[in-house]
């Protein structure tokens, strides 16, 4: 049995069922982490501090570079050098972890998807048949063989042909 629904932001007619699952394993792995995102909400809403987090929270607390450095086994020069990296995006995970954990803090380390994964994934899916089929339909108009594409074409190329690992190459 095959059931649709209306998702009037990707502006289709998306098919849910056995043949848009792909792989069910890894659908399994993309609905666990995207029952996560809404505890991860609060964590876009924190502001970009321009001084970066080491220095501002160090400055807040009252605590010297120097005291820092010593936290660190460093030289005063090396923690003006780490809160410089951390601007500038260039610090490695493990000085930040170091620095957060000498500053009583915990290092929160995520990756935030922009949209559900499940969602991405059929996105990605629905693009790469939609781009398939149009050199399909190219070679087909010059034959004077052209038929469309519509949902239902894209739907039935996806479920014989696109897998996760034909999803995110490029052309």
């Amino acid at each position: 049995m095959v059931n649709y629904s209306i998702d009037l932001s990707l502006g289709y007619v998306n098919r849910i069922g056995d043949q848009m699952s792909l792989n069910p394993t890894l659908r399994a792995a993309r609905r666990a982490l995207d029952r996560q995102l809404p505890a991860t909400a609060a964590i876009r809403q924190l502001p970009s501090l321009h001084q970066g987090w080491i220095a501002a929270i160090r400055k807040a607390i009252g605590m010297p570079q120097e005291t820092l450095a010593s936290r660190l086994g460093l030289h005063k020069q090396r923690v003006s050098l780490l809160e410089q990296r951390e601007r500038s995006g260039d610090i490695k995970l493990s000085q930040l972890r170091d620095a957060a954990d000498a500053l009583g803090c915990d290092l929160v380390y995520a990756l935030l998807p922009r949209e559900p994964l499940d969602a991405m994934v059929q996105r990605r899916a629905r693009e790469r048949a939609a781009h398939e089929l149009a050199a399909v339909e190219r070679t087909m108009q010059l034959e004077d063989q052209a038929t469309g594409i519509d949902a239902e074409r894209i739907d039935e190329y996806i479920a014989r042909h696109i897998t996760e690992k034909d999803l995110w190459r490029d052309g």
